[in-house]
């Protein structure tokens, strides 16, 4: 065994301690960006999970009123709800937490008052939540 066979093997072991060096921070990287992707999933499941709303009363007299109870766990953002009449998206003109306009979240066992003008006699409307919890009733 010659010097060229120990020089060549020198430098295989040198080039493959540099790869080592420069693959371990890329691998370690993308498994930290791994697991907090699980993390935010297991989070969203479990928000989705403690999510639920009931329509509990529908108003068609002066324009279409929508009251809805959060019968989850979780407090959810006003503004995130998304109301369907007979399929096609509106806009509330007011919404109304336990009567309070001003409020952004609404709270486990609390009302949610949605009101949209310029609706005539709607046959269903479907509210649905941030999280992508929905409830759908006939208005009566």
């Amino acid at each position: 065994m010659g010097f060229s066979i120990s020089g060549s093997t020198v430098v295989i072991f040198i080039g493959l301690l540099v790869s080592a060096a420069t693959l371990y921070p890329a691998l370690d990287s993308a498994q930290e960006a791994r697991v907090d992707a699980i993390d935010d999933k297991s989070e969203r499941m479990l928000v989705t999970t403690n999510t639920a709303v009931t329509i509990t009363d529908t108003d068609d007299a002066n324009g279409l009123t929508v009251t809805a109870r959060n019968t989850g766990a979780t407090a959810l953002d006003v503004g995130t709800v998304d109301l369907l009449v007979d399929g096609t998206y509106r806009v509330p003109d007011t919404t109304a937490v336990a009567g309070d306009t001003e409020t952004s979240t609404w709270q486990p066992g609390e009302t949610l008052e949605l009101t949209v003008s310029g609706v005539s006699n709607p046959d269903r409307v479907k509210i649905v939540t941030g999280p992508g919890v929905a409830a759908t009733t006939e208005v009566t």
